[in-house]
């Protein structure tokens, strides 16, 4: 039987565990499944197990370098889990996550969030970081922008690394918007 898996990806302080603490706070993803939340990453912000609408949800912090096919199995054992849910750590490469997924861990989602105040300096420093959490993304969530902010760096970075990544900026005024720049096809249609 397969397990879907969720990824949540992106740095220290991008809101990756305020998005998943919403998400296993509603109804419609936290239905009554076993999910088992992998948490590679302690940030500031920290999970509320309390406030969920089913109690079948189980924390484990782990090392995500470290960590082996083994050890994800036996907690998977352990708790039943129907579903995983992991926040990634944003110093290591997602891909060598994967690797150690045992068999039949289906990636359902990976989404990356960004904080757009710090991300073109992570860009900067650390490319192949930041290339390895977009490349496998179906979403990215580029967070804490100002209304009006150039939104033209974060989508050319996007699209350079995924070109089917849906791009979603966030704003510091409550209101978000899915990028809507239409990208030149590569040949002359005409």
């Amino acid at each position: 039987m397969d397990i879907p898996v969720y990824l949540f990806t992106g740095f220290l302080d991008s809101g990756k565990t305020t998005f998943i603490q919403e998400t296993l706070e509603d109804e419609r993803f936290n239905s009554g499944e076993r999910i088992l939340l992998l948490v590679c990453e302690e940030g500031e912000e920290e999970y509320d197990l309390s406030t969920y609408p089913h109690k079948n949800v189980y924390l484990e912090v782990l090392d995500q370098q470290s960590v082996t096919t083994k050890e994800l199995q036996s907690l998977q054992k352990k708790y039943k889990a129907q579903r995983i849910v992991v926040e990634t750590n944003g110093m290591q490469l997602v891909g060598d996550l994967y690797t150690k997924f045992p068999e039949g861990w289906v990636v359902a989602q990976e989404v990356m969030f960004a904080d757009s105040t710090t991300f073109m300096t992570y860009n900067a420093n650390m490319r192949n970081l930041v290339m390895d959490k977009l490349v496998g993304a179906q979403m990215v969530v580029f967070n804490r922008l100002e209304k009006g902010q150039d939104t033209m760096p974060f989508h050319k970075i996007a699209r350079a690394a995924n070109r089917r990544i849906d791009i979603l900026y966030d704003y510091t005024d409550g209101t978000t918007a899915f990028d809507d720049v239409e990208d030149p096809l590569p040949f002359d249609i005409n």
